[in-house]
């Protein structure tokens, strides 16, 4: 008989599936829910892993992370505390035990109990009536409490175990939940103008429909780098929607003539070409967001996906010129013109400053350009423009990401990886929330969490570089080599900037003995770049492959090559060329350089990248090393354990952690 577990203040309703604190309802995720009603089931006894793997996976096969991150959920959502436990023990490497008193109650007297005292009070209500009340009281308090935690978390800075009660799902079981039942990708509308200037309009709105489409539940909508790979070309339609993989395609023009916008818009099925629906729409500059929502209304109704409500656009500006200035903004990113996209929204902030969306992709702007300014500054800005568009708009998921970004306090990366996961559990389908959210995985050790995430979004964005990088990287991180090697094809055939990403791939391509596809792929680089006399890289890896004067060959050569290059790239290229010290297992001295950068966990710091690739590269030893706990604990990364629950190659024994 179905039963309900008390554990004050917490009881567990087992047929209805519920975990409630002083009747208040607590989210738990389906399996972080079986997991808990096993350990109740059995509470006060050790009960091992593989005992609980079964139980509760039976003949599905995960590995132990799985229970870890359920683990860490229920903890979360328990307010549990790994080094002080009130509920959950860890017994290392065997398994967990329920510690606190459990009361085994009948949940059926319980319930009968509660409807006859309802019926002797006399309040005429039926059962079922009864039942309905429950639920909208639990819907009301839901959004009660969604309510403070939006005017709490930016207003009042919330205490930190407030935010941990944030966390998300298991990436696991969100992708599970999540899979897509139809799929289409937005081709970038035609620019129909007498005004060749007014391309920026079409672009942006064809981009501004895909964002739209992409909140729909179920449909897959491929990211707009991959959509966009097929602009001005000529291409046949059923090709297009092979190569990126999906049923449908979204094409159309735009005619701009002053304040008057004529769009055009056709659904076609890839597997015959037929047209699936088609419209016009003749607006003024006013009605403009109006249009997308009747477009992505038209998408549904075509594609017959049952929504409980339609996405709509809203209005985030009344003012034309303002929202002219944001779209040109926009495509100015993304051509990577970060310094006019940071004018553009200057300038739309100044004729409309309740602007908040142009507010969060400024903030952006800031995290992209520490280059060209300084980094503090940069950090400050991001932080500042984020909080006005928090403020404004609290619904901003991107903006919350940078502000925890941005905000120095010494729990910024804690928070920063707790809104990339709200942003996840909110916007699955975000290339932009998935990207970051793959490296910050990655760089604190959840790495078969990273590698959900980055197959997702490799998925979403199938022509994107750095999709394409972060892919095989996390395959790599898990000891997929085959895989990533296989999936490294994408990412040798690119020319791509060589930054932190782009460095890890020629890491791989070293690590398993590629030598000249690394070496050719980075000379080809520097020569399309004008880079004097590239022969040097293919110098630098010969010497450090002497395992006898590799260490001492490289001491000295590259802060030659580092001298040698403009003053603007020296820190850039030294940061990037101490990696090839890990590559070739000279781990001591890299190390010794990496924690030489002073690495401090409340501001931005190089060394972030260089966690992240001892992550990726553990094989060579990296995390078992002694020196990646004292890089970890300086960087912030402990207490993100401590609180988030341990990564993939790491364990607390005796309170104190050991990672191998």
């Amino acid at each position: 008989m179905a039963k309900q577990y008390e554990f004050v203040p917490y009881l567990l309703n087992a047929r209805e599936r519920q975990l409630t604190r002083a009747g208040q309802l607590i989210h738990l995720q389906p399996k972080a829910f079986d997991v808990l009603l096993y350990l109740l089931e059995h509470a006060g006894n050790l009960v091992g892993k593989q005992e609980v793997l079964d139980a509760v996976w039976k003949d599905r096969f995960v590995t132990e992370n799985s229970l870890t991150v359920c683990i860490r959920q229920i903890r979360i959502a328990l307010e549990d505390n790994v080094d002080a436990p009130q509920y959950i023990e860890t017994i290392p490497v065997s398994g967990y035990r329920f510690i606190a008193e459990v009361t085994s109650l009948d949940s059926d007297a319980v319930t009968a109990a509660k409807e006859q005292e309802a019926v002797s009070r006399g309040q005429g209500r039926s059962v079922t009536s009864i039942r309905l009340m429950i639920v909208v009281t639990l819907i009301a308090a839901l959004v009660l409490a969604l309510a403070y935690f939006t005017y709490d978390e930016f207003a009042t800075q919330p205490a930190q175990d407030e935010l941990l009660v944030q966390a998300s799902k298991s990436v696991e079981e969100a992708v599970e939940i999540e899979r897509w039942e139809r799929s289409i990708a937005v081709l970038p509308f035609v620019n129909m103008s007498e005004d060749p200037g007014n391309e920026y309009f079409s672009d942006g709105l064809s981009e501004e429909i895909l964002n739209l489409l992409a909140r729909i539940p179920k449909l897959k909508v491929i990211g707009r780098t991959s959509s966009f790979a097929f602009k001005d070309k000529n291409e046949d339609l059923r090709m297009i929607g092979q190569t990126l993989g999906v049923e449908t395609l979204l094409e159309g023009s735009v005619r701009k003539s002053g304040d008057r916008v004529r769009i055009t818009a056709q659904l076609i099925d890839v597997s015959n070409g037929a047209q699936m629906w088609s419209e016009s729409y003749d607006r003024t500059m006013t009605d403009i967001f109006a249009v997308q929502d009747d477009v992505a209304a038209a998408i549904i109704d075509a594609l017959q996906i049952h929504v409980s409500a339609n996405p709509t656009r809203g209005r985030p500006t009344e003012n034309p010129e303002a929202y002219a200035l944001f779209l040109k903004a926009r495509v100015a990113a993304n051509a990577f013109d970060w310094r006019d996209a940071e004018a553009l929204l200057s300038k739309a902030i100044e004729l409309d400053p309740y602007f908040a969306e142009a507010y969060e992709m400024l903030s952006f702007v800031y995290w992209i350009i520490p280059g060209e300014t300084s980094v503090i500054e940069s950090q400050r800005l991001m932080s500042e423009t984020a909080a006005k568009a928090i403020a404004l708009d609290p619904d901003l998921v991107l903006a919350q990401t940078y502000y925890h970004q941005a905000n120095p306090d010494p729990y910024m990366r804690l928070r920063t990886i707790e809104a990339f996961e709200r942003a996840a559990r909110e916007r699955p389908d975000d290339p932009r929330i998935l990207e970051g959210f793959t490296f910050l995985l990655t760089e604190f050790g959840y790495l078969q969490e990273a590698v959900t995430y980055a197959e997702r979004y490799v998925e979403l964005d199938p022509l994107s570089e750095l999709a394409n990088y972060h892919w095989p990287l996390t395959l790599y991180a898990v000891g997929r080599t085959k895989d990533a090697v296989a999936a490294l094809e994408f990412a040798n055939q690119s020319d791509w900037d060589p930054h932190f990403v782009r460095r890890a791939i020629e890491g791989v391509n070293l690590v398993e003995n590629r030598d000249e596809t690394a070496i050719a792929h980075l000379e080809s680089w520097l020569k399309q770049h004008d880079y004097p006399d590239p022969t040097w890289f293919r110098e630098l890896v010969t010497g450090a492959r002497d395992p006898a004067t590799g260490q001492a060959y490289l001491d000295r050569r590259i802060p030659e090559i580092v001298a040698a290059m403009a003053e603007v790239d020296e820190f850039d290229w030294h940061n990037g060329l101490t990696s090839l010290y890990l590559y070739f297992g000279y781990l001591d001295r890299y190390y010794e350089l990496v924690l030489a950068t002073e690495p401090v966990d409340t501001t931005w710091h190089p060394a972030g990248a260089h966690l992240w690739r001892s992550a990726i590269f553990r094989r060579l030893g990296s995390t078992a090393h002694p020196k990646y706990l004292e890089f970890a604990e300086l960087m912030g990364i402990i207490h993100i354990w401590d609180q988030r629950g341990p990564p993939d190659f790491c364990e607390k024994v005796g309170g104190e952690w050991v990672c191998e």
